[in-house]
């Protein structure tokens, strides 16, 4: 019999890679044909800011990139018709990005992905036990945030 250690490690694994190959897929059979998984996970972050949208600063320290990186990534998107980039109101300085209407249609096709994950995980699962499972998983967040400073 495994031990705890060994059945977390092989779990949390095999929901690693499920999770992205799944994800993959849905990118590829639905609406983001074409669409990296990072490029979807900024678009769902420019996605949630709404009209506001992101600033290119922003959207590396969410995906914990350099800024260079999300540069090239907004102008391909932009290019292919799922964000613009707009000056803000305040600063001049200050470049938004916000979503289309295309990317607005990639947004909540990919929002639809995550809110079955999550309603099946949540069917049959009592408050007690959804307190705990969110407890675990925002350990293991922290964890996997502070590895990521330690690598960078």
């Amino acid at each position: 019999m495994q031990s705890f250690t060994e059945s977390l490690n092989d779990l949390l694994v095999a929901v690693f890679h499920n999770i992205l190959r799944v994800e993959e897929e849905y990118l590829q059979k639905g609406i983001g044909l074409g669409l990296t998984i990072r490029e979807m996970h900024m678009i769902e972050y420019i996605g949630k800011a709404a009209k506001e949208g992101r600033t290119l600063s922003e959207i590396a320290d969410f995906l914990k990139v350099a800024r260079p990186s999300v540069t090239v990534a907004a102008r391909k998107l932009e290019g292919r018709g799922y964000l613009i980039k707009n000056g803000w109101a305040q600063d001049g300085r200050v470049i938004r990005v916000t979503l289309t209407r295309e990317g607005r249609k990639v947004f909540m096709h990919h929002m639809r992905f995550h809110a079955l994950m999550v309603r099946e995980l949540e069917e049959g699962v009592s408050e007690d036990e959804k307190n705990v499972l969110t407890r675990a998983i925002a350990k293991l967040d922290r964890y996997f945030d502070r590895s990521i400073e330690v690598v960078v």
